[in-house]
């Protein structure tokens, strides 16, 4: 029997990657690459991504082998349902995942900015210094909408252990002042998250849909009164064609087993990109920060969980590419890594150097070509 799973080292349910091609055959016509979680049974076959105006029934489908599918011909500016279901190989067919709604958008003709999209990060929520911090920077002169979520309860079901029962979402800018706080998301705006698609499964977690100027952000996830344990931040880019989301972070407590740090995020645009990633821990000390992670190491994976690099010491590999980036770690012990990645779903896991525990940051910046 297939059972819905979802992979923490990627974003939970359909993750719209958002590849939006410009200069098709016809002007009218959008391209999109749509992202899920692979399903982790032994014994699947394959996916089929349903789509249409409307759902259940849906009107096309596409079979893919991989989690991922390229749609083609939408006619921009129409809203389109998308959900996926899984099979496997004696052709038993799961359930639908949760739909999402995509207005198809074109893009003008020419070089497209390429961008960070769709940002998760999983950590252990304590208290004190040791709550989970997600930084982004909000580039352009449009303000920007984007869905931010704080997930706790439903990652039981894909079997996380001491799970956050009750998070709570702070959304602060670069002065410290709160924008905008939410418990549980019912109490927020329930009807727009449900529209796109992000709607949380437990009503005990958090959601906010915030239209942000240019700035700098932190949103803070910790768990209602003295509530700890493992959670999920993510930042869903919901305007791909005003402004951009750059130099995303994470800070939080990076333990051992399966409360290290992940952080996620999807590359934009539709060429490769260079980026870097970081893990920060000693240099951290000389901000206050107390318990710092003080020998981070940094995994970067592709969304089939393949390992692309690994580093510890940043400066025994890459380190001429590294300094090149402008932003090398400012003490040898911290972890970095500079590759160009095709569009797509990545993740990063930032564990100490012989299992030792700390707060560390985690940080992925796109390099200029």
């Amino acid at each position: 029997m297939i059972r819905p799973r979802i992979s923490l080292f990627r974003f939970p349910s359909i993750v719209l990657a958002l590849f939006l091609c410009a200069g098709s055959a016809f002007a009218a016509d959008v391209t999109a690459t749509f992202y899920w979680d692979k399903n982790l049974e032994p014994d699947i076959a394959g996916y089929r991504l349903h789509y249409g105006t409307i759902e259940n029934p849906f009107t096309d489908v596409v079979d893919v082998a991989t989690n991922s599918a390229n749609i083609s011909k939408l006619v921009a500016g129409t809203t389109y349902l998308v959900a996926v279901t899984a099979y496997d190989t004696a052709g038993v067919e799961s359930d639908y995942s949760s739909p999402i709604a995509y207005v198809a958008t074109a893009l003008p003709p020419g070089p497209q900015q390429v961008t960070l999209e769709n940002i998760s990060s999983r950590i252990s929520v304590q208290d004190g210094d040791n709550v989970m911090i997600g930084g982004f920077i909000v580039q352009g002169s449009t303000p920007k909408t984007l869905a931010l979520r704080a997930l706790g309860p439903s990652l039981a079901n894909a079997g996380v252990t001491d799970v956050l029962s009750d998070p709570v979402l702070d959304l602060r800018d670069a002065t410290g002042a709160l924008i905008a706080t939410n418990d549980s998301w019912n109490e927020a705006d329930a009807q727009s998250l449900s529209a796109f698609g992000l709607a949380p499964t437990d009503s005990r977690e958090a959601a906010l849909i915030v239209t942000l100027p240019a700035g700098t952000y932190s949103a803070v996830v910790h768990g209602k009164g003295s509530h700890r344990g493992v959670a999920l931040f993510e930042l869903y880019n919901l305007d791909h064609t005003q402004g951009s989301v750059a130099n995303i972070s994470t800070r939080g407590l990076v333990q051992t087993g399966d409360q290290v740090m992940i952080g996620g995020f999807i590359v934009g645009g539709t060429t490769p990109t260079k980026v870097i990633v970081r893990a920060i821990g000693p240099s951290l000390v000389a901000a206050g920060v107390p318990d710092a992670l003080l020998d981070p190491t940094i995994e970067l994976y592709d969304s089939e969980g393949t390992l692309l690099d690994a580093n510890d010491n940043w400066r025994s590999d890459q380190a001429t590419a590294i300094v090149a980036s402008t932003i090398p770690p400012t003490d040898d012990r911290e972890a970095a890594i500079v590759r160009t990645l095709v569009p797509g779903a990545y993740s990063a896991i930032v564990r100490g150097a012989n299992n030792t525990t700390g707060v560390a940051l985690f940080e992925a910046y796109s390099l200029a070509q």
